[in-house]
């Protein structure tokens, strides 16, 4: 049964079965492992084990009598020594520690997809956002995954996501199809002919980049990381914002 005292050793760092064990030798001093063992309900073969963590903890002492170990609980003042120690050493190894932190905090998560497939669960991850941008031709994407596309407009509408779309003169009648499907949720741009269809597509959502590519070999990677997501999202809106308004769609 748990009483107070154990809950404030919990938070020192102590689990159960240590606590069982300092307590027991608070209370009854100098102790053979069997005894501890037979005190605390605890396995003696466990016993050695905790006996020995303890002790490195500084929280008890080792001693020899008629050659045997025996133990005794230090006095509990060695639990506000044990946490200056580390105290101390957190310290010292903070700035290292912070430096480690930043380097992560900034750094791309990067995830690899290969396949059709897998392709599609990347499209099927970006409906977890309230806002997508993407570039790319919607024709390709529908050879590449006939009946794909229905689909996932479908739940875009459903979900009442947001999608900007820099999409191909050839994908025209699919962006006008779903102009009309999603009404305020969908806007377009048509890409101006001369660049024809690109052989990959861009999706922007939330912290995350996926690069698709939808020709043989088809494969995609999702770059997850903020300052990215922010850049490209950047291009994404000077792109939309410097294309001729006659590229835009009727309303």
């Amino acid at each position: 049964m748990n009483t107070p005292l154990h809950d404030q050793l919990r938070l020192l760092g102590l689990n159960h079965s240590e606590i069982a064990v300092y307590l027991y030798l608070l209370e009854n001093g100098l102790s053979s492992p069997p005894n501890v063992s037979r005190g605390t309900n605890i396995a003696r073969t466990n016993c050695y084990n905790l006996l020995e963590s303890l002790r490195e903890k500084g929280l008890i002492e080792e001693h020899l009598e008629k050659k045997h170990k025996v133990y005794l609980a230090s006095d509990p003042e060695a639990l506000v020594r044990s946490l200056e120690k580390k105290k101390e050493a957190i310290q010292q190894i903070l700035p290292d520690l912070r430096g480690l932190y930043s380097t992560q905090k900034n750094k791309p998560k990067i995830r690899f997809y290969d396949g059709t497939e897998q392709i599609k669960e990347i499209y099927l991850e970006s409906l977890s956002a309230q806002k997508i941008l993407a570039i790319g031709s919607n024709k390709r994407i529908e050879a590449l995954l006939p009946g794909f596309l229905n689909q996932y407009y479908a739940t875009i509408k459903e979900r009442g996501i947001i999608f900007y779309d820099l999409t191909t003169s050839n994908s025209r009648s699919q962006a006008e199809q779903n102009k009309t499907m999603l009404r305020g949720l969908y806007e377009a741009k048509i890409i101006p002919r001369e660049y024809k269809d690109p052989p990959t597509d861009i999706l922007v959502w939330d912290n995350n980049i996926a690069l698709l590519t939808l020709v043989e070999p088809i494969f995609g990677t999702i770059l997850t990381n903020s300052l990215l997501a922010e850049t490209f999202g950047l291009i994404f809106n000077l792109v939309w914002k410097n294309l001729d308004s006659k590229s835009e769609l009727p309303v």
